[in-house]
């Protein structure tokens, strides 16, 4: 096909549109198409250069692959209409009196019925289109060598070194600790823990804290003691829900105000038959 490069204006029923015709590009309100079809609704895209997000937010784009793109020049999908400015990108879906099998399988629609509720057909009848992602249950625990891991006096230590054991959605790194929320929502957190023997003296506390963003304490369980010097272990447990939005990161803390001579370590060993193995342990559970 010979290249056109020509620029015409047209007048149709008193409107007035701009068609470009470059490389068998057609462009509308525009003089620089970015596909094999391009209209510019507002007419603010540049003359030479690539259109920025939000110029290309009001354009529709046809590719040479069929696909239809609304408010995006990069289709994905046969009609995509996800623009980067996130400002309106609603699909709109309205009733049909259709039968299932005459729509086809794959049609969708809104059924006002019952409060409302959108279906699709699968080529029978019309079913009612339920969404249930996959929820994010992270199950861990501690495995490391006796007096590995130590939490140091008087200081919030996020603990890290976890073997994961449930992770579906993989948002749990085990060796930070830190887990990612993958929805806005609340969480269901289980949280154990045991110090090695040490005399308890009156006063002695500790501390489970949820911690949001690496900075915000948003639940604190504390166990306190008041015998003295008898041997004991000191432990502890939390089971809070926790509310987080989406990108979130949250790290179980220890806070110790018990052994103020240093580090007080964890009960922990590697092997499942040692009295001082599964003491220390994590759940969370999206609700």
């Amino acid at each position: 096909m010979k290249k056109l490069n020509t620029l015409m204006k047209s007048v149709v029923a008193g409107g007035c549109f701009l068609f470009n015709f470059t490389n068998a590009q057609v462009g509308i309100n525009t003089s620089n198409p970015q596909t094999g079809l391009h209209m510019d609704g507002a007419k603010d895209n540049p003359l030479s250069t690539i259109p920025t997000a939000a110029q290309a937010a009001n354009d529709v784009v046809f590719t040479a692959n069929g696909e239809i793109g609304i408010g995006t020049l990069s289709p994905s999908v046969k009609i995509d209409a996800r623009s980067a400015t996130n400002a309106d990108n609603a699909v709109g879906i309205g009733e049909t009196t259709q039968t299932a099998s005459a729509a086809g399988s794959g049609a969708m629609r809104y059924n006002p019925l019952n409060g409302g509720k959108m279906q699709y057909s699968d080529g029978v009848v019309w079913q009612d289109l339920i969404s249930s992602p996959t929820k994010a249950v992270v199950v861990a625990n501690i495995k490391a060598a006796n007096f590995a891991i130590k939490v140091p006096y008087q200081v919030s230590t996020g603990i890290s070194g976890w073997t994961e054991i449930s992770d579906p959605t993989a948002n749990f790194i085990p060796s930070t600790g830190i887990f990612t929320a993958p929805r806005t929502g609340v969480y269901l957190v289980a949280f154990t823990y045991d110090f090695v023997r040490i005399p308890i003296v009156s006063g002695y506390f500790s501390e489970a804290r949820y911690v949001v963003n690496g900075n915000t304490v948003v639940k604190k369980c504390v166990k306190s003691f008041s015998n003295t010097s008898k041997q004991a272990q000191v432990a502890g447990s939390c089971v809070a829900g926790v509310q987080l939005n989406k990108g979130d990161t949250f790290q179980p803390h220890i806070y110790q105000s018990v052994y103020n001579s240093g580090s007080l370590s964890l009960r922990t060993d590697l092997t499942p038959a040692s009295n001082d193995y599964g003491f220390v342990n994590l759940s969370i559970v999206e609700q």
